[in-house]
């Protein structure tokens, strides 16, 4: 599938596979998907992985699969560790445009797409569409980019969402990092790309354009959860 130009944010429109189960459902996850190449692993928080988990509500996981949809501050959370683009409770049922994809055609390299998103439930008012960029400690980093990227297209959801990064422990501890949180009024249309490098599995800044870096004020800081029971 290829780009269109209001997905120019992106950081490839090489998306790769379209994973059925996640284009189509609410919360649910798909995987293990690994590091394509050999001997390809990450080490994030201390614990190294050679793959990870795709969630459809905006994140991946290492170690163990996640269908959690209550978006919560990514430095508490105690779902799994966690890199996620727009946690938020995302929708792709029964709609042709929003979609997921995994491209793995890089060695050391996993991208995941979430296109045209909806919200639940069955919401299509709004779409989020953005990227993460996920590289192993062994492959090859481009010059002036980091081993995580986050690239954001339209986003147009409005939704309460978090991002950032979580080492799946209720306690806050370095390195876990809030790229953004938003209560609603649309925050994540203001970024366009972060990138980060991984120190001993910990997060570290490499390069946040303005308007970005402002929500990385306070390293660290909780993203603004929004708390709600879900009806069906």
């Amino acid at each position: 599938a290829g780009a269109t130009s209001a997905q120019a944010a992106l950081y490839t429109s090489a998306f790769g596979t379209q994973i059925a189960t996640l284009s189509d459902c609410d919360d649910c996850a798909s995987g293990p998907i690994a590091f394509s190449g050999t001997s390809q692993s990450i080490n994030f928080f201390g614990t190294n992985y050679s793959s990870l988990y795709v969630g459809s509500n905006g994140y991946v996981t290492f170690g163990t699969p996640a269908i959690n949809y209550t978006t919560a501050p990514l430095d508490t959370q105690s779902i799994a560790p966690m890199i996620a683009g727009y946690f938020s409770d995302l929708d792709s049922r029964n709609d042709a445009l929003s979609n997921v994809y995994v491209n793995t055609s890089t060695a050391g390299t996993i991208i995941a797409t979430w296109v045209q998103m909806g919200h639940f439930s069955q919401d299509y008012s709004g779409r989020s569409t953005f990227q993460l960029v996920i590289r192993s400690d062994q492959a090859t980093i481009p010059t002036g980019q980091g081993q995580i990227g986050f690239f954001y297209g339209d986003m147009t959801d409005g939704k309460a969402g978090s991002a950032g990064f979580g080492d799946g422990l209720a306690q806050s501890n370095a390195g876990e990092v809030a790229l953004a949180s938003n209560a609603g009024g649309n925050t994540f249309t203001n970024f366009s790309s972060s990138f980060f490098s991984l120190t001993g599995g910990v997060p570290e800044v490499v390069d946040v354009p303005e308007p970005a870096s402002l929500a990385l004020m306070g390293l660290g800081l909780a993203a603004i959860a929004l708390r709600r029971r879900k009806t069906v």
